[in-house]
């Protein structure tokens, strides 16, 4: 019945863009057929390979016209992976950048999914860095009049005060913010407000140590690659130097 369905859908397909998605398919069906079997923590590494496989396949789908179709799919296969708490607790959260990169590509203006997207690659990945990149990217495409939109700028502002230090960065994306939350009316004013406030105190040029060492210290726990773990464990470390040389220096 499905594969009857899907024939009568992709009749209207142009034959490139149904050949990849046949690929794909397969390789989702595959997924879905691993996904009913009982795993144990010796092939999660083998199920997260093969995963990377199908979101890679992904990326290669050319969208044509069906761009919104390609990046809900990709969309739901990010939320079956990142649900899977047994095999997240193996082998952490390694492909949620992936699945962030294939969704902004195909549909940027999909804001309501970047905002659980933002949050994982931050704090479950561990990788602000690119999140922002990201956020960059899907914030030129999000519309004004979004009701996501101040909300991904304030997403935006807080990875970069907590995770890059960068206050002037985030001062900015939080008068953005408060300027996008303005336009709903009397729905965002509160809002607004708040966001304004926000960068004032930023503007003040504040000691956010604490704030980022604390930041950092609730991605830790997420991560499983130990480069990666190391890497992290040296911010601390060097977040709590800064703080005790403020804190001898005051004395």
């Amino acid at each position: 019945m499905f594969f009857s369905r899907l024939l009568k859908f992709t009749q209207t397909l142009p034959f490139v863009w149904f050949s990849c998605l046949t690929g794909v398919i397969i390789l989702q069906c595959q997924q879905y057929r691993d996904f009913f079997t009982p795993s144990s923590s010796n092939n999660y590494y083998q199920e997260e390979q093969e995963q990377k496989r199908l979101v890679n396949a992904q990326q290669q789908l050319p969208g044509l016209d069906y761009d919104n179709i390609v990046a809900d799919w990709t969309y739901l296969n990010f939320i079956q992976y990142y649900g899977d708490k047994p095999a997240r607790e193996q082998t952490g959260h390694s492909l949620v950048t992936d699945y962030f990169k294939t969704i902004s590509s195909f549909d940027p203006r999909f804001s309501k999914a970047y905002l659980t997207l933002s949050t994982a690659n931050t704090i479950h990945a561990g990788k602000p860095e690119e999140t922002i990149i990201l956020m960059e990217k899907v914030l030129k495409s999000v519309s004004p009049e979004s009701p996501e939109a101040a909300l991904l700028w304030t997403a935006k502002g807080l990875d970069e005060l907590l995770y890059l230090g960068d206050i002037q960065a985030a001062k900015n994306s939080y008068k953005t913010a408060a300027d996008l939350a303005s336009i709903h009316g009397e729905s965002g004013a509160e809002l607004a407000v708040r966001y304004r406030n926000t960068a004032e105190f930023l503007a003040q040029n504040p000691d956010i140590t604490e704030a980022q060492i604390l930041a950092w210290s609730l991605v830790l726990p997420n991560i499983r690659d130990k480069q990666h773990r190391q890497e992290i464990i040296t911010k601390i470390d060097e977040l709590k130097s800064k703080l005790q040389t403020a804190q001898e220096t005051e004395q």
